[in-house]
């Protein structure tokens, strides 16, 4: 059977389609307009979709469920309106994380901005579940209320996540008063969260006290958060007025610090209460604030739960994956066996996210010579990354099909050395253009990851941040934050194949288990889907080798000779 799901609102549009209970292909439309979460993009000429079934190899004709999230675009799903079934936003990023997962019962925490509207309550959220099977049962929710209506009639959406109790909202308040607005049209704006995650350590308490006077804390593991009409968002609007320089960049810190302090508290007091609801110890997580890798690992270490699975596209692009998935296991009324004793034929849950197209030999080959670029072919092309490495090298590193959500995990990334404290700067200043204060990621061996971070279960989607040892943060400073801790990306052969061969050669060779990992893109932009985009990329810029599948790219003739003679 195959099921197309369709998810995001406004933004974030993207496709994923599922046969036979496993996901077959998925990509977001920003890696096809290169627009940064498809804002503006006319979603009567998206291209996601057409993508999945071109990939796969199947018309819209054979596809038997198709499914998209309420809060979607109805422009979106036009051409197949009338085939489409619509579920509510929550529903949607509670499949996604649910049935993928390996655990065939588990609690599930859904957190963003705002999803569905329910008539006379308001907008979801904050929702808790169960799922046992192919069943996803509610059990307490949070709903928004106070939204903004302006725009409503040339938009005809609501204010998403703009209204009263969303801890989404309260964050991407603070992201815009801090100044990390990616883009803003009237009063609607998106904002680059994880940069205020990434500031948080950097504050202090200053602020604590007046963010919690706003938050009370309720039975059934809900809250109440009072953000407008004389609540926290004036202070928040106004906290940075007047300061420049150092005094601003430190009063913004403290204001991070806050936001993530009060979210944490608000996501635990949930857990803690969906754990002792339900008791089980195995939690699913979505929702954009899921992203918030920071607040999932103090869920893993301060909460009875003790294996955590969070979608790898926990925001709104994520919700096609689940729309997907139930079109499958809802729609289609298709089992989902899970466990010991489920047939070697049963659908396999997800181990990785590498959900895009691959491309082949010639396809790569045209490009090269399109570019113009010195390359070869060569016969281990990992084992002449991890060579590279050691000696200060930067490394582009493309290779089978592009990640889906927002990390890249080793299929479209940026390579260093993490042994090098300076490396952080030189990629920043070389490639990034970041802010100072953002931390890189590490990629290490699974099997080898609790010697350099205390973490007891596998992280392959780079979405739990955990402490880095002691003894290890000298031995790996380019991927230790500031508050020694890191937001780890675990490695399998299975999951990871010449990714986890290159981070193994690379241990060989230095007897450090770890790189750090960094998306294919420069600031604002997408990450990079095509190989005619990775050598556009490479061309201009200072990477000093662009790996496509086995071919090596680099600026010179001279280069390229004195890389793969070494390497022969």
């Amino acid at each position: 059977m195959l099921a197309l799901g369709l998810g995001g609102s406004n933004h974030d549009f993207s496709a994923c389609l599922v046969e036979n209970g496993e996901i077959a292909v998925g990509i977001e439309e920003e890696r096809l307009t290169r627009r940064k979460y498809a804002v503006n993009v006319n979603s009567l000429a998206n291209q996601c979709w057409r993508y999945c079934l071109t990939t796969r190899g199947v018309r819209l004709g054979e596809v038997e469920a198709i499914v998209a999230d309420d809060t979607l675009l109805p422009s979106c799903y036009f051409p197949f309106r009338s085939r489409t079934t619509l579920i509510r936003h929550h529903l949607a990023h509670a499949a996604s994380a649910f049935y993928p997962s390996p655990f065939p019962e588990a609690a599930i925490l859904v957190v963003d901005g705002a999803g569905s509207l329910f008539e006379g309550r308001g907008v979801e959220t904050l929702t808790m579940s169960v799922g046992n099977g192919t069943e996803i049962t509610e059990i307490s929710k949070v709903y928004g209320t106070n939204w903004s209506t302006d725009g409503l009639r040339e938009t005809r959406v609501y204010q998403a996540g703009d209204s009263d109790h969303s801890l989404g909202f309260m964050y991407k308040a603070v992201s815009k008063a801090i100044g990390f607005t990616l883009y803003e049209e009237g009063r609607w704006y998106l904002t680059e969260d994880g940069k205020t995650m990434g500031l948080a350590p950097y504050g202090t308490d200053r602020y604590r006290a007046e963010f919690h006077r706003w938050l009370d804390l309720l039975p059934q593991g809900r809250y109440a958060l009072r953000l407008k009409d004389g609540g926290l968002l004036e202070f928040v609007e106004h906290a940075l007025d007047g300061f420049e320089g150092d005094e601003r960049f430190a009063r913004g810190a403290d204001l991070a610090w806050a936001a993530q302090d009060l979210l944490e508290t608000a996501v635990l007091h949930a857990a803690d209460w969906l754990h002792r609801e339900t008791g089980l110890t195995r939690l699913c997580l979505a929702g954009g604030v899921a992203l918030n890798s920071v607040a999932n690992g103090k869920i893993l270490r301060g909460t009875p739960f003790t294996e955590v699975y969070a979608q790898p596209a926990a925001g709104d692009n994520g919700c096609a994956v689940g729309c997907a998935y139930y079109g499958y296991h809802v729609l289609g009324e298709q089992p989902r066996p899970r466990g010991p004793k489920a047939p070697a034929s049963a659908p396999r849950p997800q181990t990785h996210t590498y959900l895009g197209r691959s491309y082949g030999t010639e396809e790569i080959r045209a490009a090269l010579e399109a570019s113009g670029l010195p390359h070869r072919r060569v016969a281990r092309p990992a084992r002449l990354a991890a060579g590279l490495l050691p000696q200060g090298a930067l490394i582009g590193w493309f290779t089978g099909g592009s990640e889906f959500g927002p990390r890249a995990l080793g299929h479209r990334s940026i390579l260093a050395d993490p042994r090098r404290a300076e490396m952080k700067d030189i990629l920043n200043s070389k490639v990034k253009h970041r802010e100072g204060f953002r931390p890189f990621a590490p990629a290490v061996l699974a099997e080898r990851a609790a010697e350099y971070f205390e973490l007891d279960i596998e992280s392959p989607y780079m979405l739990i941040v955990a402490p880095v040892r002691e003894d290890k943060r000298q031995e790996v400073p380019a991927i230790t934050h500031v508050d020694g801790t890191a937001r780890v990306q675990t490695l399998t052969p299975e999951a990871n194949g010449s990714f986890y061969e290159l981070v193994a050669r690379f241990s060989e060779l230095t007897s450090v288990p770890v790189v750090l990992n960094t998306s294919f893109n420069d600031r604002g932009e997408p990450i990079v889907e095509t190989p005619d985009q990775a050598l556009a990329f490479f061309g201009p810029s200072q990477l000093d080798y662009l790996f496509l599948e086995d071919f090596v790219v680099a600026h010179s003739a001279t280069d390229l000779d004195t890389v793969t003679e070494a390497a022969a």
